[in-house]
């Protein structure tokens, strides 16, 4: 599977990605790196609900290659760190 990136995505549609980057954060609000960690960490979320794959596991399947990179975006977006969130759902 390949990581959905701005460089990747800016590759498809032909134009920079500091362009693209722009228009994406015009059209919506928000940047396209806050979008996709809102989505990734999303189903993260999901993941820690329902089974019990490992963070590191959870991190990698949502696209993180990084699994504390991955804690320190799951606790800016959420307030709290996965293995906590997973703790208020068993």
């Amino acid at each position: 599977m390949d990581l959905l990136t701005l460089h990747s995505l800016s590759k498809q549609f032909h134009i920079s990605p500091y362009y693209l980057s722009r228009i994406y954060k015009k059209g919506t609000g928000f940047s396209f790196v806050e979008y996709l960690n809102q989505v990734r960490i999303n189903e993260a979320q999901k993941l820690l609900k329902t089974t019990s794959l490992s963070v590191t596991s959870i991190a990698e399947k949502v696209g993180y290659e990084n699994p504390t990179h991955f804690g320190r975006v799951f606790k800016k977006v959420t307030g709290i760190s996965p293995l906590k969130y997973r703790k208020t759902f068993l």
